[in-house]
């Protein structure tokens, strides 16, 4: 748990994704047209469960690390991005080599799974130490030891982090969450938006439970989505005695944090012809 200082002049408390929790008295009632199937809250929100099996939500998959999460293909059908806490200890280390991926994961699909080996990271991530700087470099990249097929990866946002750019642009959030199906089925939020950029992060209002974590924020660009951003934590208000008192939105890691260090590995995989890939630093 980190506390900072925040814009609105609040102490507020940044909560990984993982222990987030639903509002006391809020339930789930499910219904199911014919064409799919929605998921509504009692406090008005509202999601929708997706075929993963199509573009654009094929490139998103379940992830397994050290918890269950949610990652996605970047640039390269081999490359893939998800939260650093996804694949880190309590203290912060790494200890396994190898992670698995699920793209296009759906409750009696046959999806492959594929290995995934730890290329890169932001920043150690480390519960109860974290500082700011820290949270804000809450991103992995990890190689997959075989391409998927058929697969079309998400590619950057042309969007800046200039604040003027950012805020009330619209947003959608496909994540597996266990409030959602058991995270058995991937979710969309198709409805939510930026708000404002703080520590060179988005907080926005996509609805987000365990499991989102590293979930992509997408931003519809002309006839495709491209990632703008990977869900990292929950925001919360709180009073000068460090108290929460107020969910305040969700955060995720700004595309632009890491988008140099997936150039990269996207240009050794392209120059190199074998399957092996040399680690980058972490």
């Amino acid at each position: 748990m980190v506390a900072v200082q925040s814009l609105f002049g609040c102490l507020v408390i940044l909560l990984p994704v993982m222990w987030l929790e639903l509002p006391s008295g809020v339930s789930l009632r499910l219904t199911a047209p014919a064409d799919k199937t929605s998921v509504s809250l009692s406090d008005g929100s509202h999601r929708q469960i997706v075929d993963a099996r199509f573009a654009p939500y094929s490139a998103v998959g379940k992830f397994k690390g050290t918890m269950t999460c949610t990652a996605a293909m970047i640039l390269d059908p081999r490359i893939i991005v998800t939260a650093a806490h996804c694949i880190m200890e309590r203290d912060g280390s790494i200890r396994r080599s190898t992670f698995s991926f699920q793209p296009g994961y759906q409750v009696g699909s046959n999806s492959a799974k594929f290995d995934a080996t730890v290329w890169a990271v932001g920043s150690r991530q480390s519960v109860g130490h974290e500082t700011v700087r820290d949270a804000a470099r809450d991103w992995a990249i990890l190689v997959l030891d075989r391409a998927p097929s058929r697969v079309q990866p998400f590619v950057f946002s042309r969007y800046s982090i200039a604040p003027l750019d950012l805020p009330g642009l619209p947003l959608e959030l496909p994540a597996y969450t266990e409030d959602v199906a058991d995270a058995e089925a991937l979710s969309l939020d198709p409805a939510c938006a930026v708000s404002h950029v703080v520590w060179d992060t988005l907080i926005h209002n996509c609805m987000a439970g365990r499991g989102s974590s590293g979930a992509p924020l997408l931003v519809r660009e002309e006839h495709a989505y491209a990632i703008i951003g990977i869900q990292a934590a929950s925001i919360f208000e709180g009073d000068q005695g460090g108290h929460m008192a107020k969910f305040v939105g969700s955060q995720a890691i700004g595309s632009w944090m890491f988008m140099k260090a997936a150039l990269a590995l996207s240009r050794q995989l392209n120059a190199d012809s074998v399957a092996t890939v040399s680690s980058g630093d972490y």
